[in-house]
């Protein structure tokens, strides 16, 4: 299986993240997670290792809005982001780039 486009996708998500001073902070996270979505869209998880696995499951509990109050015109990604403390969006960069790394790695 090819993971070029997962790897694009969260190389996209880590540049995102690192560009949050030019656009805010909820809304680099808010990027990062369209990108992380679409990366990760439709893929066989199966057949990635452990790490991988356990990587996406913790950030798709960040990207979780289930059960979110989203005033009417705002995203509920934009309230998520909104909501998170410093030490999450830390870990949340920090799976990114894990999962950025890993991607890559499987593509060479």
């Amino acid at each position: 299986m090819s993971y070029a486009y997962p790897a694009e996708k969260f190389a996209a998500a880590r540049q995102a993240l690192t560009l949050s001073s030019t656009q805010g902070e909820p809304q680099a996270v808010v990027s990062a997670f369209h990108e992380c979505r679409a990366g990760l869209h439709r893929m066989n998880r199966s057949k990635l290792d452990e790490n991988a696995r356990s990587w996406i499951y913790s950030l798709e509990c960040f990207m979780d809005t289930e059960g979110l109050s989203v005033p009417a015109g705002e995203s509920a990604w934009t309230v998520k982001a909104t909501s998170l403390s410093s030490e999450q969006k830390l870990e949340i960069a920090q799976l990114v780039d894990d999962l950025a790394n890993w991607f890559k790695s499987q593509t060479a």
